[in-house]
């Protein structure tokens, strides 16, 4: 999968870096749905073993869709398919298509809030029938209870989801078979949060992704370095100290000691830095 394919966000529904607009209905939307969970928080409506069904019901009855839905581990996963996901240029997701992620998430979000099962994560994915283009959503279950019981602000709840959209879809789609992923682990969700952080607050267009080939390290790879290095020394010079600090940030806010250091690297493979945590 190619940088310019693979899209990583912070908010659910734009970040203003490419689904323009539909973020600033994002935050009405949390406000809302958070005092609704607190309804429904004190006690567990959905036992464990009765989890994805009551979410999948929730969909059909709520609003109408039809989805799967199955638990993997700890984490409720959520699939469904819908014609035409993104517009014309294939960066950005259409009104319709945003509305539908929005709404299953708030029902997996209610079902996360109100069972004794064990989640971790929330997982929901929605792909395009006609060209295999996929949008995938991924919340952490603790950030939202922590959201509600207002122990998060507002702007780092927002911050911490993570939205993918891959345009490098399947194109053989007989047979309506969901595409489950493989359930996603701690140092994956943690490693999208570092590279999304970097894009978003990098004032450089960084074109950042993850490797987690080597056990116990996080490699950023900083997919445009050559282009960086010719906007001179100044300017190369503060991104290890900018990855630095955004990596540390993210896995210290979440306690996480699973990575015992991180290497940031060119897009030719060679160690620009490396620090641990």
């Amino acid at each position: 999968m190619t940088s310019s394919n693979r899209v990583i966000l912070a908010s659910s529904f734009g970040a203003a870096l490419v689904f323009g607009g539909i973020a600033a209905e994002w935050k009405p939307i949390h406000r809302g749905w958070t005092k609704f969970n607190s309804h429904f928080a004190l006690r567990a409506s959905f036992p464990s073993n009765q989890v994805a069904a009551a979410l999948k019901r929730m969909c059909s009855k709520e609003y109408q869709m039809t989805v799967e839905t199955r638990r993997e581990g700890n984490v409720l996963q959520v699939f469904f398919w819908r014609f035409r996901l993104l517009k014309g240029d294939g960066m950005e997701m259409r009104r319709d298509a945003a509305e539908a992620l929005e709404r299953v998430l708030l029902c997996a979000t209610r079902v996360a809030l109100s069972t004794d099962a064990p989640l971790q994560f929330v997982e929901v994915k929605m792909e395009d029938a006609l060209t295999g283009a996929t949008v995938t959503l991924w919340r952490y279950v603790p950030d939202i209870r922590d959201s509600m019981y207002a122990r998060m602000g507002e702007d780092e709840y927002i911050n911490r989801l993570v939205l993918e959209v891959n345009t490098d879809g399947h194109r053989e789609l007989s047979g309506r078979t969901p595409r489950w992923d493989v359930p996603l682990t701690m140092s994956e969700f943690l490693a999208k949060q570092v590279v999304l952080r970097t894009k978003r607050q990098s004032p450089l267009g960084l074109l950042v992704h993850e490797d987690l080939s080597q056990p116990s390290t996080l490699v950023v790879v900083i997919d445009n370095w050559q282009s960086i290095e010719e906007q001179g020394t100044q300017q190369k010079s503060k991104i290890p100290d900018f990855v630095e600090k955004i990596s540390k940030d993210v896995l210290h806010a979440y306690r996480f000691h699973g990575f015992e250091g991180v290497i940031l690297q060119d897009d030719r493979g060679a160690a620009l830095r490396s620090w641990k945590l």
